[in-house]
């Protein structure tokens, strides 16, 4: 039996797009990955394995009309344990 396990950047690509399934966002022109922080991968995940993004808004701040973001977010896989990654996400958004 072959079993297959995606990449562990596979899976951090997805990250920005499960988190826009979270939080609502209006009015926003740009928002620019800036930066992982504090990245850990624990287990692969297989292919076809069931994925869910938990996240925690650590801080938003205004840098002269840029906003922000730092989040600690987990990738938890379906019936294990042990999360595919953990890690700190720093977003910018550039609203209109």
């Amino acid at each position: 039996m072959l079993l297959m396990i995606t990449n562990g950047y596979l899976t951090l690509s997805i990250a920005p797009y499960l988190w826009q399934q979270i939080a609502e966002i209006r009015n926003l022109k740009m928002m620019i990955n800036y930066g992982i922080e504090k990245l850990k991968f624990n287990q692969p995940v297989p292919v076809g394995g069931q994925v869910r993004l938990k996240a925690h808004l650590n801080s938003l701040v205004n840098l002269r009309g840029v906003t922000k973001a730092q989040l600690d977010i987990t990738l938890e896989i379906k019936d294990n344990p042990k999360p595919a990654y953990t890690a700190t996400l720093i977003f910018l958004y550039h609203f209109q």
